[in-house]
């Protein structure tokens, strides 16, 4: 009787120690965040000249910036990007026009 008292205490005391429903979407979330993070770094590299050199910062989602080599050896600086999917990612002052490629910045990645 007393094995069975110690055993079911445990059990109550254990059953308190997982995380919040809040606490697990929380966590979801955020390890979504980080897959779709890297799945955008991804399809990035592809379009870039130099992928090794590639140095990403202030990523959101899909969105963010990249600075890598061009075609001399040389960093140009950080320029934004949209990736969409593989064979379609936008850079800021590349492939779109700017008033069309700050429209989307800002629907989708603010």
């Amino acid at each position: 009787m007393k094995r069975t008292f110690v055993v079911a205490a445990a059990l109550v005391a254990l059953s308190g120690c997982g995380k919040s429903e809040s606490q697990k979407a929380a966590d979801d979330a955020a390890v979504l965040e980080i897959k779709t993070q890297r799945l955008a770094r991804e399809m990035v590299t592809k379009h870039l000249k130099d992928p090794e050199s590639a140095d990403f910062r202030n990523q959101k989602g899909l969105c963010g910036e990249v600075n890598s080599k061009n075609s001399f050896g040389g960093y140009p600086g950080y320029r934004r990007f949209i990736a969409a999917n593989e064979n379609m990612v936008a850079f800021e002052g590349g492939n779109m026009d700017s008033t069309e490629f700050n429209q989307v910045w800002q629907q989708f990645c603010r």
